[in-house]
């Protein structure tokens, strides 16, 4: 399991990379709806292959709604936020709002309890990600004015991607995983279709690059860090995955000062050895020092 939750941040941290590459080469919703149905074609045409069972029509809505907002809403109201002039920094604040939200999210809606080792562990690590974060939010882009409304959206997008991680433990955790990627990801493309022609995206340079970073996002972000994502939620509490993407950002800065030459200070540093060990206290149950057991599909610990 731990190699598994290395090779989740790993592969969504490549998700910022991308993000920056794709400037000027790739409007961002036009991207998202090409990765998005690309996903989802792949999914059902290994559905069709392996003979894995789709949902009953009737339950088809309830994947549809999981898919935009785990997917489409949640990425492109943070591009829209982001190519508005809502400063990184600012959107990254605002994200590390996730798994507060997910851990209330599921206290009400799915009865799952966290340990208060597990608060603990979360408020580390957001203290860690804002020490990560902090010379961005420092940096004079951020004192410039920007409307409200941008913050209202990346906050949307980041309430999206909560809403959404925490119905993929509700009522269709059951159905089989091929299946429901293939209803998430082609919902979340028409999504993101929308979104491009409401904002009317088009720019699309044809290029080798370009062209690469749709293959990355379909089989590596979609078909890799997405269906892991949503699988690890089905097998472990929600506020244990959400927590563990807190180390999402500290990794992908360490990735933009090998790849883009950024500045990475001691502070920075510091900030990401503190989510480190705020993850990991996460994990720990309080007064065993062990790690929680796996969960069954319901969300419920398999006991031992």
């Amino acid at each position: 399991m731990p190699l598994l939750f290395i090779l989740l941040v790993a592969i969504w941290s490549t998700g910022f990379i991308t993000g920056k590459f794709i400037v000027g080469l790739i409007d961002p919703n036009v991207y998202l709806a090409i990765r998005f149905t690309l996903a989802g074609a792949i999914f059902w045409l290994l559905a069709i292959v392996f003979k894995r069972p789709f949902p009953p029509r009737s339950d088809w809505p309830k994947h549809i709604i999981a898919g935009s907002l785990l997917n489409a809403f949640y990425l492109s109201l943070a591009y829209i936020a982001l190519a508005q002039g809502l400063p990184a920094g600012v959107m990254a604040l605002i994200g590390s709002m996730q798994p507060i939200l997910v851990t209330l999210l599921a206290l009400v809606l799915i009865k799952e309890k966290t340990s208060l080792f597990g608060v603990l562990g979360m408020l580390i690590a957001i203290a860690g990600l804002l020490l990560v974060i902090s010379p961005s939010l420092q940096h004079s882009e951020t004192t410039e004015s920007f409307s409200v409304w941008l913050a209202i959206i990346g906050l949307g997008g980041v309430i999206s991607l909560a809403l959404g991680s925490i119905y993929q433990k509700m009522s269709i955790s059951g159905s089989d995983i091929i299946a429901s990627m293939a209803l998430q990801n082609l919902s979340a493309a028409v999504i993101s279709g929308g979104f491009m022609l409401a904002l009317q995206e088009s720019l699309f340079v044809h290029n080798l690059t370009a062209y690469a970073l749709v293959a990355w996002g379909v089989i590596v972000l979609s078909c890799g860090g997405v269906f892991l994502l949503v699988w690890l939620l089905r097998k472990i509490p929600a506020s244990q995955v959400s927590t563990l993407m807190l180390l999402v950002p500290p990794l992908a800065a360490i990735e933009g000062y090998f790849l883009f030459d950024e500045a990475l200070s001691r502070l920075q540093l510091m900030g990401v050895v503190t989510t480190l060990v705020g993850v990991y206290l996460s994990r720990v149950k309080w007064g065993s020092g062990k790690q929680p057991a796996p969960a069954d599909e319901d969300g419920a610990e398999q006991q031992g």
